[in-house]
């Protein structure tokens, strides 16, 4: 008996053991019905009704037994097949995702890449932009998800870590600090600086830390660029203060980085608005983003 059969057996039970109910239940002809549980009847040799001149009364002990096995089976069997067709409506649909412009280049071009390859049917659309306007973005929906670096100071959302690392100092390889193992923040306020806009969540850490210290920084350039800050350093003496894993794009013939004693923490997180319900393509990226950072960032 397949799983058809299965329920045919069941709604007959639902329908108080009249197969003229039943067959109309299931669109099948009366005849059929009861058919098809004679033969299977005969052929696994045993009765699963008790029959009343020639009419389908009530279950057998063995019927009844079978009727809520059947019922289990079939539970499996439809539990099953919604987790089956959830998973594949995941692989549809389109998701906003909002990434600054340094994250994007540092932490998500290989996922993005390999996820697009990976699943074709959903399409990912990047809007680049700053902490700040992303935010505003995704309070309004008009994203999904947004990358962001904690504190993020958004009420009603979920976030996750998925990177946590420190800024460094970089500067030229000539620079006279460059061959220190370490830089003070003290020094860092009397160099002459170049920071990310306002538009960064970098410049409101390194900003806010300063002023905790009741130091007045130097700034002197502010980009929203981090390979320009990069360049502004080289063969003068000035300094940025970028995330560390910059450090994996830079020529180190040309730039040092020097870790900074008491640091701040570099942490990006992946975020969405808390709701009753999610689309099942925007569950399905974000643990695909969750998963990935947790155990494929290094493969």
């Amino acid at each position: 008996m397949d799983i058809k059969q299965l329920k045919y057996f069941v709604t007959i039970v639902h329908s108080n053991n009249n197969l003229s109910i039943a067959a109309k239940k299931m669109h099948l002809s009366q005849p059929a019905l009861s058919k098809m549980i004679k033969t299977f009847e005969a052929e696994e040799n045993v009765e699963l009704f008790i029959r009343k001149q020639g009419r389908i009364s009530s279950l057998t002990s063995v019927g009844e037994a079978f009727y809520e096995q059947a019922l289990d089976v079939i539970a499996t069997y439809d539990e099953m097949m919604r987790q089956l067709e959830e998973k594949n409506s995941l692989i549809q649909g389109k998701i906003v995702i909002g990434i600054p412009p340094l994250i994007l280049s540092l932490v998500f071009a290989h996922f993005i890449s390999t996820f697009i390859l990976k699943h074709p049917e959903i399409k990912i659309e990047i809007v680049e932009a700053g902490a700040h306007e992303l935010k505003k973005m995704l309070l309004v929906n008009e994203i999904d998800l947004a990358i962001l670096l904690q504190p993020t100071e958004i009420a009603n959302i979920e976030e996750y870590v998925i990177v946590e690392d420190e800024l460094d100092a970089f500067m030229s390889i000539q620079h006279p600090l460059a061959q220190q193992k370490m830089i003070s923040w003290e020094q860092l306020a009397k160099a002459p600086l170049a920071l990310f806009d306002d538009t960064f969540m970098i410049n409101h850490l390194v900003m806010s830390y300063f002023q905790k210290l009741n130091l007045k920084p130097n700034v002197k350039i502010q980009s929203g660029a981090w390979d320009f800050l990069l360049k502004t350093t080289l063969e003068t003496d000035f300094i940025t203060i970028l995330p560390a894993p910059i450090k994996d794009f830079v020529q180190q013939k040309d730039y040092q980085a020097l870790g900074i004693q008491h640091p701040l923490s570099w942490k990006v997180t992946v975020c969405r608005q808390k709701k009753a319900n999610y689309l099942h393509s925007e569950d399905f990226v974000l643990e695909e983003i969750l998963q990935y950072f947790e155990h494929g960032v290094d493969e």
